[in-house]
């Protein structure tokens, strides 16, 4: 089988080899499509060529979008590149118009998307049982979605994706959910978001009838009235509110972490997440200067309180999933306080910590998902003295446990340190307040893991447990190559990052002060 899946492998980079010329990006976004049709053709009682095919396909993606990082220079007079159009019109007018392009911010999160998929697929090889070509089919959509939505560069065709991107997930969830609770999780993420997302849709019509398109590279230049920009900016700001998520408008998360498979929380916590603070940075933060002075305290002291409430929140929870997510909200609080320091250093530390988050989170929840496939529960006081029984899998937790501790030599301890000072700089009052979240997560990080690994074991059952096999090894060893690179080198990502983020924070103070903006690109 897995000679099969690296043959296939083989054939898309000797595709690629022949076609180096060609605009790579059009390549990565039709993939997943072509292998999804392809999919949709293997009859569904083939389950296990299914996986195969599924497998394979989210593989050659993702080294077509390696080949494209490779391939991708930094400019500071023109960030986006690659850039792929597709129109179609009647008789001379053009009807539908879609640009495609990558900036290193997209470039990042579209190689975070690509590097999980295939990891969601490995997960879910014997776990999913039932509806397999459904499942598979959902991973390939909901790829193309958030492919489609990170690259896009027209503000109405990214709200259709990301709407769009909340079907696979809605599905996902009665896939793999076991309670009879399933349903109301569903429609909680539905409601939340569609809620949310209503607020946007008459915002980007106000704005098309100001500036005659919804293109990102013309509104970014346009001059908005700062009372209009108050209205705009809180429209595009609840839409992504939700999907971060922010308190108060967290409440649907623990729900659908909870019913989701584990191929799903690593998808839900890897990336969907990161659509929130992507339309931060990308929209809100790149268009709306005044709008972002006026409303950034309000903001740093909803991100502090969120901060605070769930770390504290994360102490008192007795399932191992539910600490994991609350963990994970916690974190997510921090990136949105770094992001409204509103600094060039907050900008591109808060994006890293995105990115580390973005690793770090899907581990642990392959960690829970592994222990309960062994266990079947995911309560903490069933759990114990599993170093003895499953050694390879403790290992695996502890590395993720540190990292969620912020330990040196992982990415997440100089992502928070550099955020914490770039708060700093902003305010020390927050920096006293944020600083509770790195106590807090030494603290519940260190207690979760004793309670899982040391100790005696609590049920006899547990004396039959086997440890890692060799597929689930496998899935771990990426997240473990990405930690350590950019714990190790992290200006790999950094540099590219700020190339791009200065030259749009410094593009959105060029409407009220063009003389500032040209020196600052000298």
């Amino acid at each position: 089988m897995w000679f099969l899946v690296l043959s296939l492998c083989g054939l898309g980079a000797a595709f690629l080899a022949n076609f180096q010329n060609i605009n790579l990006l059009a390549y990565v976004l039709g993939t997943p499509l072509v292998g999804l049709v392809i999919l949709c053709m293997i009859p569904s009682t083939m389950t296990k060529l299914i996986r195969v095919w599924a497998l394979t396909v989210t593989m050659i993606t993702l080294l077509l979008c390696m080949v494209l990082w490779a391939n991708y220079t930094p400019c500071a007079t023109e960030p986006f590149a690659s850039v792929v159009g597709f129109s179609a019109g009647w008789q001379g007018l053009v009807l539908v118009r879609l640009e495609f392009g990558i900036d290193s911010l997209s470039l990042w999160m579209v190689l975070l998307t690509l590097a999980l998929m295939p990891l969601a697929v490995l997960c879910s090889w014997t776990t999913i049982t039932s509806n397999v070509s459904a499942f598979m089919s959902l991973l390939l959509v909901l790829e193309t979605f958030l492919f489609g939505a990170f690259t896009l560069l027209d503000l109405l065709c990214f709200y259709v994706l990301y709407e769009c991107s909340l079907l696979p997930m809605f599905l996902l969830i009665g896939l793999g959910g076991s309670r009879p609770r399933k349903v109301r999780a569903a429609y909680l993420l539905v409601l939340y978001t569609l809620v949310g997302s209503l607020a946007m849709l008459p915002c980007m019509l106000l704005m098309w009838s100001q500036a005659g398109s919804t293109s990102f590279m013309l509104l970014v230049h346009e001059s908005w009235e700062p009372s209009r920009q108050l209205v705009l900016w809180w429209g595009l700001f609840l839409a992504f509110a939700v999907k971060v998520p922010m308190i108060p408008v967290h409440l649907w998360l623990p729900e659908a972490h909870v019913e989701l498979s584990t191929a799903g929380s690593v998808l839900l916590a890897g990336v969907l997440l990161k659509l929130g603070t992507y339309g931060l940075l990308r929209f809100n933060l790149s268009l709306f200067s005044y709008a972002n002075a006026y409303y950034g305290p309000l903001i740093m002291c909803l991100s502090l309180i969120g901060l605070i409430y769930l770390s504290l929140s994360t102490l008192r929870q007795v399932d191992l999933k539910k600490l994991v997510l609350y963990s994970s909200i916690a974190h997510m609080s921090m990136v949105t306080l770094a992001l409204f320091t509103m600094s060039d250093l907050g900008l591109i530390l808060a994006t890293f910590l995105m990115l580390a988050h973005g690793i770090l989170s899907p581990a642990l929840f392959l960690c829970v998902g592994a222990l309960y496939d062994r266990t079947h529960t995911k309560a903490l006081k069933y759990l114990g003295g599993l170093l003895t029984l499953i050694p390879l899998f403790s290992i695996m937790l502890f590395i993720f446990s540190l990292c969620n501790m912020a330990m040196p030599l992982t990415p997440n301890f100089l992502a928070e340190f550099l955020c914490l000072c770039s708060i700093f700089a902003h305010n020390t009052v927050l920096l006293a307040g944020a600083l509770i979240l790195v106590i807090l997560a030494l603290a519940y990080s260190m207690w979760a893991y004793a309670r899982v690994v040391h100790g005696m074991p609590k049920t006899y059952a547990f004396e039959l447990l086997t440890d890692l096999n060799r597929r689930e090894f496998w899935t771990f060893v990426p997240l473990i190559f990405m930690t350590l690179w950019l714990g190790l080198k992290p200006n790999a990502v950094l540099d590219s990052l700020s190339s791009s983020l200065i030259y749009w924070h410094q593009a959105s103070l060029a409407v009220k002060d063009p003389a500032s903006w040209a020196l600052a690109l000298l």
